[in-house]
């Protein structure tokens, strides 16, 4: 019997924001104004969004250290946690074995009768479930970085180290598991006494193209659930930088702009298995063993590019970065059924505005001119974000935000978040939310 470890496993991976690949390792201010920043980054996280930003604005005196910044954010598909937290909370696994065993040790007719319907009941609903959750994405994203920065108007300055990993996993309930379960239902839907179940008692389960035992044998009733040949797709991407993020402000067309340059060293390391139902139920089988000997490494060294300038005395500025200016694509090392997956590291486009309103506001929007494709599983995106910074007397600073996919309509979130300035140190956190994604960051950082 496939115990609930196996449905289970999605849970375990309950998944990041319908992120395509990541366009920054989840800086906390960022995340909480509408995951804005190609505008309006502080310059400690200057070079992991607009390394122009660092020869931009008033803080071009100053030294700033980020150790560390920490995010994680999960996505999961409505439709497919509903499927999940159904088959956990109906027990269809459990009341499968139960009704299978009922019917076995049945002495009328009655009991018989009501064993099958509660078996045909829960078969119906394990398949109609395993339907919903077949190919949805569940996903986690994890981030972190650490960055020292020194802003300068003729020569800006920031090293950065930053890790971003995204786990992908989704069920893929094959064609045979869902007729074998049909095929169950049906011959007992024509059982109704002890009678019908011994005249039936030869009956194979004759499903053509697919190898599963028969229903019934030498009287004892096959569970289902030991045929299943389904298996969860679970695949992982780290993105490993370490750059030094460059910036000067020059003339450009009788306008002062600030351009910046960030060469960087690219580790990618992916992680690819596809355990079947039956390996989840070995108590044998480790997953994150399997994981681990799938580990591929590959290094390479790219290059982000970006631009801004400023109007209106220095309280609106406008910036384009254009990130991973070589695009790359990468196999993943092959599961232990010889299957591997290609994916791209591609090139990304992001404008920004932001506007340094009075009372101390900060206003920000950013927008993805290009369409981003995940590594492995989901749909494309294209991000507009806005987002509000109130910075309440330098002490405090409330945050707020909303983004949104272009490329999809249903995928909304709400951003906030909340900075304590305690004489030099600064303490961040931020959230975000919606019916499908959830996630959260910290930040702590030094600026003198």
């Amino acid at each position: 019997m496939i115990k609930h470890k196996t449905l289970l496993l999605p849970s375990l991976f309950i998944s990041a924001s319908l992120w395509a690949q990541p366009f920054a390792p989840m800086d906390t201010r960022s995340m909480a104004m509408g995951d804005t920043g190609v505008a309006s980054a502080r310059p400690g996280a200057a070079g992991l969004f607009n390394p122009a930003l660092l020869s931009i604005g008033d803080e071009t005196d100053h030294v700033h250290i980020i150790v560390p910044n920490l995010g994680i954010g999960v996505f999961a598909d409505p439709d497919a946690l509903d499927a999940y937290n159904d088959i956990e909370d109906e027990e269809y696994l459990d009341e499968i074995d139960d009704a299978i065993v009922a019917m076995e040790n049945a002495l009328t007719d009655a009991q018989l009768v009501s064993a099958k319907n509660d078996f045909t009941n829960n078969a119906r609903g394990l398949n109609n479930s395993l339907g919903d959750l077949s190919e949805q994405p569940f996903r986690i994203n994890a981030a972190a970085f650490a960055a020292i920065s020194a802003p300068r108007k003729n020569l800006g300055l920031s090293a950065f180290a930053s890790a971003n990993a995204t786990l992908e996993t989704s069920p893929r309930v094959s064609r045979c598991d869902d007729e074998l379960l049909e095929d169950y239902i049906r011959f007992f839907e024509g059982i109704n006494s002890q009678a019908d179940l011994i005249a039936a008692e030869a009956s194979p389960n004759n499903q053509a193209g697919c190898d599963n035992n028969p229903i019934i044998t030498l009287g004892d009733i096959n569970d289902p659930t030991d045929d299943l040949t389904s298996d969860v797709l679970v695949a992982g991407v780290t993105i490993t930088e370490v750059g030094v993020a460059l910036s000067k402000e020059i003339k450009l067309f009788g306008r002062t702009v600030a351009v910046g340059v960030t060469p960087k060293l690219q580790t990618v390391t992916s992680y690819y298995a596809v355990p079947s139902v039956q390996d989840l139920d070995n108590e044998d089988y480790d997953l994150a063993d399997e994981l681990e000997d799938s580990e591929k490494d590959d290094n390479d060294v790219n290059l982000d590019l970006g631009i801004a300038t400023t109007f209106l005395d220095d309280r609106i500025t406008v910036g384009l970065v254009v990130k991973n200016l070589i695009s790359n694509q990468y196999d993943t090392s092959e599961s232990a059924a010889g299957e591997s997956l290609s994916f791209d590291v591609d090139t990304q486009a992001r404008l920004g505005v932001a506007w340094d309103a009075p009372l101390g506001l900060t206003v920000a929007a950013d927008l993805d001119l290009t369409k981003n494709q995940p590594f492995f599983l989901g749909e494309d995106t294209q991000f507009l974000g806005a987002g509000v910074e109130w910075d309440v007397a330098n002490l405090v600073r409330l945050r707020g935000g909303v983004r949104s996919n272009l490329a999809d309509s249903d995928d909304q979130m709400l951003t906030a978040g909340v900075g304590f300035n305690i004489i030099a140190v600064h303490f961040d956190l931020a959230a975000q939310f919606s019916d499908n994604n959830v996630g959260g960051a910290f930040q702590l950082g030094v600026d003198f």
